[in-house]
């Protein structure tokens, strides 16, 4: 799998507006692999000058790229300060994630039943490359590898609709993993992609959304959301004495 992977709902809804790619759908690709990715973390200032330098355009073109970043919650665009990549606060990142329970859920509905061996032997696949990414201690690529097992289930419910959504929730999961992630825990673990192939394997549509609810309450509950990180910080720095007053 490669990052182009990641962006599936982003480039069918280029393709819909007809015509090759231009530069400014380019550059909106090229930062949202970057954030997909962890390459490019969240609070990275997003200059509009050397943007415009980097691929050769005016700003105006760079400009219309990153308001279609911020249309995707990818981006903020801050009046007199410029683009930077979102900060997904803890309330936003726990409404990612109810939000993908329900779509995820709703999409195997649609899907479980009319699976072909095919299908089955794709979602095999996919666990195997999310299986070695996670054997590369590789962080990028688990990340990736999490997130192609999940954008490749829900395409085969065939609802190119709910598709474009998730893949725009699963962008913005990455920054929250981003922020928000113990360092010594995995967000999304390949054993549950495993158990969850077995269930739909099964043709078992309740027990796969049971599955799947559950697996991503899992990957929440690995993130530290108990506070924001500028509140632990204040905190430690202010001492437990200051921080109960």
């Amino acid at each position: 799998m490669t990052s182009a992977h990641a962006t599936a709902g982003m480039d069918a809804a280029m393709a819909a507006q007809g015509g090759p790619d231009t530069v400014d759908q380019k550059i909106r690709r090229d930062i949202a692999n970057a954030i997909f990715d962890q390459r490019m973390p969240p609070g990275t200032k997003l200059s509009e000058a050397r943007l415009g330098e980097l691929y050769e355009v005016s700003r105006t073109v760079v400009r219309k790229a990153l308001f279609r970043l911020a249309s995707d919650k990818l981006v903020d665009m801050r009046p007199n300060r410029g683009a930077v990549v979102s900060q997904p606060t803890v309330g936003e990142a726990r409404e990612v994630f109810e939000a993908r329970r329900l779509i995820e859920s709703a999409m195997l509905e649609q899907s479980v039943a009319a699976m072909t061996s095919a299908n089955h032997q794709r979602l095999r696949e996919l666990v195997a490359t999310d299986v070695a990414a996670h054997d590369s201690r590789d962080r990028q690529r688990m990340i990736r590898a999490s997130g192609d097992f999940h954008r490749g289930l829900a395409a085969m419910s065939g609802n190119t609709v709910l598709c474009g959504f998730l893949d725009q929730l699963i962008g913005r999961t990455s920054l929250i993993i981003a922020m928000y992630q113990r360092h010594t825990s995995a967000a999304c673990s390949h054993h549950a992609h495993s158990e969850l192939i077995k269930v739909i394997e099964r043709g078992d549509i309740s027990g796969a959304q049971h599955t799947m609810r559950r697996h991503l309450h899992d990957c929440e509950n690995e993130l530290d959301l108990a506070e924001s990180p500028a509140e632990n910080e204040l905190a430690q720095m202010l001492g437990a004495r200051g921080a109960r007053n």
